[in-house]
């Protein structure tokens, strides 16, 4: 979400705003589908789906957060879908039918929807899953973020890309700012997924991490206390500097 986008929904918020739509088939009037989106969000917008006009799901005048597809056509729910998720990655997709059938509710959900309601659910609930949607995608973005940040500052040390696997090693040489990290520590692999290496791997990785460094930057082995980081580029001898003046 862009900063406008964030200060427009803060402010959306304030004053009661429109924080989700709900999307519906047909020229006459709302199905009664639409009648039980609004028991999960009260003050959504309600609009009619045409084929060719895509101005409802646009948010550059007002945020939202939330989308409900609502309608009796399992297929027409999953052909929309298929068309719009591009432009809907940032938003909790809910299909809402009267009938979420278990071979129906499979089906939408492997087209790209985070959850299917029916006309039976209680609007607590409904309200529960929709707030635990909301959660794991702010969790996301805030990981992605994280490691978007992570491999800009990393780019201060390399001159070529690294793998997985530096990435955490040289992100935890990085942090340390100078000092030793064990070698224990830098074979575990803490969150990831990967299974911990051995010192005799970490040797062949610290090699190859080595070769993609910057003139400036070093790894020096300092035994059974493991390896650190050196920089002595312009920069970090400036804010050494710095650091030391103003400790006196």
């Amino acid at each position: 979400m862009s900063f406008e986008h964030a200060v427009l929904s803060a402010r959306q918020s304030r004053n009661g705003g429109i924080s989700a739509r709900i999307l519906h088939f047909g020229n006459g009037a709302p199905p009664v589908e639409v009648n039980c989106a609004t028991a999960f969000q009260e003050n959504a917008q309600v609009f009619r789906i045409a084929d060719d006009y895509t101005s409802f799901i646009d948010d550059r005048r007002e945020t939202y957060s939330v989308i409900f597809i609502v309608g009796s056509d399992p297929g027409r729910i999953r052909k929309f879908m298929r068309i719009y998720r591009p432009l809907l990655k940032s938003k909790a997709k809910i299909a809402l039918l009267r009938d979420a059938r278990p071979q129906v509710r499979a089906q939408i959900l492997n087209v790209g929807f985070d959850d299917v309601f029916d006309v039976e659910m209680d609007p607590t609930e409904g309200q529960a899953r929709i707030k635990a949607i909301l959660g794991r995608m702010g969790q996301r973005q805030t990981d992605d973020l994280l490691r978007n940040v992570r491999q800009l500052h990393l780019q201060h040390y390399v001159i070529s890309p690294l793998l997985g696997r530096e990435s955490r090693i040289l992100s935890l040489l990085a942090a340390a700012k100078g000092a030793p990290v064990r070698t224990e520590r830098l074979t575990a692999t803490g969150r990831s997924a990967l299974r911990p290496i051995s010192p005799k791997s970490l040797q062949v990785l610290i090699s190859g991490l080595r070769a993609k460094l910057k003139p400036t930057i070093s790894i020096m082995s300092h035994g059974s206390s493991g390896y650190a980081l050196l920089d002595a580029s312009p920069v970090a001898e400036l804010l050494a500097t710095a650091a030391v003046g103003a400790e006196h």
